[in-house]
């Protein structure tokens, strides 16, 4: 099958995410960070792949329609959403990038660019809040499709339509519980790397502190306001039900 031009950027995406993974493994010597970000943001951008060989090594699409159940509404969901997604690449590029911006050359979390502050936000704050705008519109899409893909007459069609009308609250409490995890997987790697290099904050790649931890969640919020008024200012589309 031929490459898409958002197959492509994805894989441009890698590169860079890889080319930075091995500049921090060099300048700093810990693996704590580089590893962290290399695995997570490559299974990230892998996941339309990754889905796509688990479809077909479970025979997902090759069941009949009589047998389509939840499992197979959540199959629909992500292909629709992942796999089929023409915006999927653009959605998940801010995470990438927020990782690339940490090369040693141009760090935006540490050094001269880090001292940079509007209102207390420093640079970070752009690709904080352009993940959380991205990640929103991600999940509302994946609520939509999960709907469109759920037959009127399933059991779980009223559960399938809630989550769908009440998409933007909901991508807001699945941002908040993420950005609770990833934050904290900041602190424990950040005190891992200080404890390894007796307390050296200039010898350490990840550095953390609740101030910036802080305006790092704000960040994050107003990337899902504008998200959630980009989605509402948007016309409604018909759904499409799943009869059997």
């Amino acid at each position: 099958m031929k490459p898409r031009p958002t197959d492509l950027l994805r894989f441009a995406l890698w590169l860079g995410l890889a080319n930075t993974a091995n500049a921090n493994r060099k300048y700093y010597g810990l693996a704590t960070t580089w590893v962290f970000h290399l695995a997570l943001d490559s299974f990230i951008l892998c996941l339309p792949e990754i889905l796509s060989v688990a479809n077909k090594l479970l025979r997902l699409d090759a069941r009949p329609a009589r047998q389509r159940g939840l499992v197979a509404a959540w199959q629909g969901a992500l292909d629709d959403a992942v796999i089929n997604n023409p915006n999927y690449a653009l959605y998940v590029a801010p995470v990438v990038l927020a990782y690339i911006v940490s090369h040693p050359r141009f760090n935006i979390y540490k050094g001269d660019y880090a001292n940079i502050r509007l209102l207390g936000f420093g640079l970070d704050a752009i690709p904080h809040a352009v993940t959380a705008f991205a990640f929103t519109n991600l999940v509302v899409d994946t609520l939509a499709a999960f709907r469109s893909n759920t037959p009127a007459d399933a059991s779980w069609r009223r559960v399938a339509e809630f989550g769908d009308d009440h998409a933007i609250m909901l991508a807001g409490a699945l941002l908040l519980g993420v950005s609770a995890a990833y934050e904290f997987g900041e602190y424990e790697i950040h005190e891992s790397e200080m404890r390894v290099t007796g307390g050296d904050v200039t010898r350490i790649n990840l550095v953390w502190d609740a101030k910036d931890t802080l305006f790092d969640l704000v960040s994050n919020t107003l990337g899902w306001v504008a998200g959630a008024l980009v989605r509402r200012r948007r016309r409604p589309t018909p759904r499409r039900v799943l009869v059997k």
